[in-house]
């Protein structure tokens, strides 16, 4: 009997030393299939331990190396890499394909289950910690999609990584519906937020392109994001701002429209009754203010959307303190 119990103790002591990511990497499961992207041919890509850059390299990959993805976050996906789990930037991924492309959202999606209106002055955490660094601060006003709440923080996408809010700041946490047959004109079906930068031109073309958004689409509409809030002139109401394109920042008429199509695209990213017509991307870097691969250019290019549901819908949209907010409703009920 006392040698069994040593030879216990010895088992759980040599299992506290296995790293937990290769204890759960046979167990986690495929989400998605992709490769290395073949936008970088000629260099290659780190596989990294942790989502951290500066963490220890596992494995180099160069492009069209096929991957195997269990877990996608705002910069980073994980993938298998024999027994263990490893990190790679999204923006060295391309050609992601669900393995179930019915039970799994498409890539890129993340479902926000609340919102929230900011009613007093409230910062937005890097950790779920009191001590966190500040990534941002939202005064009263302000509304936030929220990805849902852990350990008394609610959780969101703060640009390129996850931010976090002290729920004892937030008066009240409302949640969106769970099904769009439970929506109506003052519960959304879909909620999405993002953040920019403090320019106060791009602002101004930011909140009037809101107001320009923000309509009722019959079933079977169209929207074509240039024709409902552009021309981006002068003469339209618009100022000079950065304007993205491919890569490239530089200054034109109506700067910031691009987050607002892109803000718009990852929220109705949520809702299977709406088709995407036209979205592309803003070159091989994507927008910084929006996790890799989510983001739609407008201006020189279009970004258009079906409303394919057998019911009218609401778009809502408003701007304050750098964050930008988008709801969905129904608007038959």
């Amino acid at each position: 009997m006392r040698k069994l119990f040593l030879l216990l103790m010895i088992v759980t002591l040599l299992a506290g030393l296995v790293p937990v990511t290769a204890l759960a990497a046979a167990d986690k499961p495929v989400l998605y299939n992709a490769i290395i992207t073949m936008n970088y041919p000629k260099s290659t890509t780190s596989v990294y331990a942790q989502m951290d850059r500066l963490s220890k390299i596992l494995d180099t990959y160069r492009a069209g190396k096929r991957l195997q993805v269990t877990a996608v976050y705002p910069n980073w996906i994980e993938i298998k890499l024999g027994d263990k789990l490893g990190y790679v930037l999204r923006n060295r991924v391309d050609q992601v394909t669900p393995v179930d492309p019915v039970n799994t959202p498409p890539y890129g999606v993340e479902v926000y289950t609340y919102y929230a209106e900011i009613t007093q002055e409230t910062p937005v955490l890097f950790q779920p910690e009191p001590d966190a660094e500040i990534l941002n601060v939202l005064t009263a006003g302000a509304k936030v999609a929220l990805l849902g709440v852990e350990n008394g923080y609610a959780k969101l996408v703060h640009k390129r990584e996850y931010g976090y809010i002290d729920t004892r700041l937030l008066k009240e946490i409302t949640p969106v519906a769970p099904s769009v047959e439970l929506g109506d004109a003052d519960t959304p079906i879909s909620v999405f937020c993002s953040f920019y930068s403090d320019n106060p031109d791009r602002i101004k073309n930011l909140e009037l392109a809101c107001q320009r958004l923000m309509r009722v689409m019959e079933p079977g509409e169209v929207l074509l994001f240039n024709e409902t809030v552009g021309p981006f002139t002068k003469g339209n109401g618009y100022y000079p701002a950065p304007v993205l394109t491919d890569g490239v920042t530089k200054l034109g008429y109506g700067g910031g429209s691009c987050q607002i199509s892109s803000t718009l695209y990852n929220t109705v990213l949520q809702l299977p009754g709406i088709t995407i017509v036209e979205r592309h991307p803003h070159g091989a870097s994507g927008a910084a203010y929006l996790p890799h691969g989510v983001d739609a250019s407008s201006g020189a290019l279009n970004f258009r959307m079906r409303n394919s549901y057998d019911f009218p819908i609401r778009i809502e949209a408003s701007c304050h303190d750098l964050c930008l907010y988008m709801a969905i409703y129904r608007a038959d009920v």
